[in-house]
């Protein structure tokens, strides 16, 4: 089985935004991993629209250069 891209990005992207909050604010833990995977999800979002566009930007007509 091979890993997702999306979900191994997602994934770092959460403990990249907990270690940040952890060195750069005083917050609760609870909220700052909060906070993490709210940006973990968001970045799951943006990711998988991304991936979905990709196909139809290579399929369309507009690099068709006839």
């Amino acid at each position: 089985m091979r890993p997702n891209l999306i979900v191994i990005a997602s994934i770092v992207a959460t403990l990249v935004a907990n270690v940040a909050l952890d060195i750069f604010t005083d917050i609760p833990m609870l909220f700052r991993w909060t906070v993490a995977v709210g940006l973990g999800l968001a970045a799951t979002f943006v990711l998988t629209k991304l991936s979905k566009r990709r196909p139809e930007r290579n399929t369309s007509g507009a690099l068709d250069r006839t």
